[in-house]
């Protein structure tokens, strides 16, 4: 059986060190990667023939949960699984790690636990609880329409499939002038600037 391919992002080297040791004390897991911020993770991420689990710390450089961040970059961009390491407990932050695509979070006094976890992610890609936080994902996505009329949700959705507006403007058949307006209020509700903010804020559930 080939073993489950781990990359660490962590930035405090202590707690790289004591990590490093867990898991190479593990026949079936090996640590392919180890990096200290989001983009030594992005660039692993490329760099690899392949990745089974992500373990990121939520915190890498000044406590600004950019680790978070991390995770939510990391999603969007394949099917590896992403475990959040942590020494907090605060439930918001450990909500915002699960919008971002993480399926479970670690607690740093828990880490002897790492090796059981990951087994269990790997060998059950398909949990209950991985289907919840799918469904959980969606709705944070959806939250981010919910001011938006019909109308405007019709065009939106239209603007995040690649849709040109000149396109949006025949499929619909708007006036040139309602589509711009409708587009205007689009933007406002959803307090972005562009078409680009507003598809980067839904799909990441408004963490961005």
């Amino acid at each position: 059986m080939n073993p489950i391919r781990v990359v660490l992002i962590e930035d405090d080297i202590d707690w790289l060190n004591i990590m490093e040791t867990i898991i190479g004390n593990e026949d079936d897991i090996v640590l392919v990667g180890c990096g200290t911020t989001k983009e030594e993770a992005i660039n692993l991420s490329k760099a690899l023939d392949h990745i089974d689990i992500f373990l990121v710390d939520i915190n890498l450089t000044d406590n600004n949960l950019d680790g978070i961040y991390t995770a939510l970059e990391l999603k969007s961009s394949g099917d590896w699984k992403v475990l959040m390491l942590t020494s907090m407990s605060d439930e918001d932050i450990i909500q915002k790690s699960f919008i971002a695509g993480a399926t479970d979070y670690i607690l740093k006094k828990d880490v002897h636990k790492i090796p059981h976890i990951v087994r269990s992610i790997y060998h059950e890609p398909s949990n209950p609880v991985e289907v919840i936080l799918q469904d959980y994902r969606r709705m944070k996505s959806e939250e981010q329409l919910k001011d938006l009329t019909n109308a405007e949700r019709e065009v939106y959705k239209l603007i995040e499939q690649g849709h040109s507006r000149r396109d949006i403007q025949k499929k619909l058949m708007k006036s040139d002038n309602t589509l711009k307006n409708q587009i205007k209020n689009i933007l406002k509700k959803m307090s972005v600037s562009n078409s680009k903010e507003a598809i980067r804020k839904v799909k990441s559930g408004g963490l961005w």
